[in-house]
């Protein structure tokens, strides 16, 4: 009974395994680039400045310039830098969408493209989500981060038959004892990390179920670079934690300021710069997310941490495929 049992349990993880194989190894490839982004994204211009800058002009300064260079065009997103070699970035909508690249310390811009327009970078982070086949890709890249805890559990019931037990020590050093024990040892990490990236493959529609932003009562007027000073200096003293890295800005009358730090909380504000709601990493599940899938919780080589889980699920997928078709050949030679 319990050797069937087995067979049907080795069975049913060859084959789910096989199944997303794939899948999770594109997952994984680009997983590995994406523990390096700031290091690829940063790397020249227009991202990165020819010479650091020593101070940035006020967020509100540069506010006001961006929209004086760009007139007719909505400032929908600025994107602070982030370090001093960073270049400042504006997403501005109107007769056309388009992304400016700003210079923080004179408020100059440096280059323009198509808001909409992806580079190699911008594709791979929407290839390791699967956007590139629309929601159909996202839901099988989602599906695919959930199988790893259930082959992790399949794994890990074989693990306590003796049998199994016995053949995975004698053979620890073989692709079959490597790829077993790898998986049983980190699987268990990577499931919970996987589990979190499916999750994060639909942040935005579970933000807006389980954490929604406010709204506000009444329509409000525009919003002026004395305003936006006032509003921001507000937002600093009630979330002193954290540097702010983008500002949202009203897409109707009814939408608050929404403010990013760059720990991942969030401040909402009002038409007279009163603080709605604060939003910290720890005040919502939803919100720990990105932080802790991307690795960015745990500091500077957090997403070095997490591109080596990328590695390990890539070398999971590659043995255990490997270990499929080697079977497979050796059952044809019989």
């Amino acid at each position: 009974m319990g050797t069937g049992n087995d067979r049907c349990l080795s069975q049913w993880h060859v084959y789910l395994g096989l199944a997303f194989a794939p899948v999770l190894a594109v997952i994984a490839a680009t997983g590995i680039l994406l523990g390096f982004y700031d290091e690829l994204r940063y790397a020249e211009p227009p991202y990165r400045l020819n010479q650091a800058v020593e101070a940035s002009l006020p967020t509100a300064v540069l506010a006001q310039r961006i929209q004086a260079a760009h007139p007719g065009h909505r400032l929908e997103v600025l994107y602070l830098p982030t370090a001093p070699e960073r270049a400042a970035r504006a997403k501005l909508a109107g007769p056309d969408r388009r992304l400016a690249f700003i210079h923080p310390e004179t408020g100059q811009t440096l280059a323009v493209r198509d808001a909409d327009e992806q580079d190699w970078l911008d594709f791979l982070y929407a290839l390791h989500r699967g956007k590139p086949l629309g929601l159909t890709g996202q839901i099988i890249a989602s599906i695919a981060g959930i199988s790893i805890p259930i082959l992790w559990s399949i794994g890990f019931l074989l693990r306590r038959r003796r049998s199994t037990y016995r053949t995975a020590r004698q053979n620890s050093f073989t692709i079959r004892g490597l790829h077993r024990e790898a998986g049983l040892i980190l699987g268990g990490l990577l499931a919970v990390l996987t589990v979190m990236g499916s999750l994060l493959n639909f942040a935005g529609p579970l933000k807006q179920w389980l954490d929604p932003p406010p709204r506000l009562a009444g329509s409000r007027p525009a919003l002026t670079p004395k305003d936006l000073a006032h509003h921001l200096s507000s937002a600093a003293l009630t979330y002193p934690m954290a540097p702010l890295e983008r500002i949202y800005f009203p897409a109707d009358e009814r939408s608050p300021l929404q403010l990013r730090f760059r720990d991942g909380g969030w401040a909402y504000l009002d038409a007279d710069g009163r603080v709605l709601k604060i939003v910290t990493p720890l005040s919502h599940w939803t919100n720990l997310l990105y932080p802790l899938h991307s690795g960015r919780l745990w500091g500077t080589h957090g997403p070095r941490v997490t591109a080596l889980f990328g590695l390990i699920l890539f070398a999971l997928s590659g043995s255990g495929l490997y270990l499929y078709c080697r079977r497979r050949g050796a059952v044809r030679k019989r």
